[in-house]
């Protein structure tokens, strides 16, 4: 609609040759699948918060209603929120690799597709080692961040 019938935005290409439009559709591609399922954990994890009773005791000190939001209740409703961020982050990497092809946008995803298409199996391999990788990495850091999230979550040392 946007490419065809409106002439708005490029319907592919990269960076370099488009400039910032070029980002426009791609990242919202990739972004649509995950933020109705972002927002309801939010909102779900936020209820739950500001349902508990130090959020109603900070309130009935008297704290301003921004600062009981963001600096009691969002820190402490944000764990699930990094949970499903790294689960859902292995998704958005197989996600890239479509929305790739299908913008032909030059990255890691085309990369893989075009290795797989013309047999070319270490540069494959190499490119799911890597994506591998940075997943565990994420979901290290996620497990790292935890504790520094929710004071009763501590590494044992």
């Amino acid at each position: 609609m946007f490419t065809v019938y409106l002439e708005w935005l490029p319907s592919a290409g990269g960076l370099d040759r488009l400039g910032l439009k070029g980002l426009i559709l791609p990242a919202f591609t990739l972004g649509c699948v995950f933020v109705a399922a972002h927002m309801r954990i939010v909102r779900s994890s936020m209820l739950d918060v500001l349902d508990s009773d130090y959020i109603k005791m900070v309130r009935a000190k008297g704290m301003p209603r921004g600062t009981v939001i963001w600096k009691h209740a969002l820190k402490n409703a944000s764990i699930p929120i990094f949970t499903l961020f790294a689960v859902n982050f292995a998704q958005l990497i197989s996600g890239a690799v479509v929305t790739e092809t299908i913008f032909a946008w030059p990255g890691v995803g085309r990369l893989l597709v075009d290795s797989v298409f013309v047999r070319d199996y270490p540069v494959a391999q190499t490119v799911v080692f890597f994506a591998a990788s940075f997943i565990i990495v994420i979901n290290i850091v996620v497990d790292i961040a935890y504790a520094w999230l929710d004071p009763r979550v501590r590494i044992a040392g």
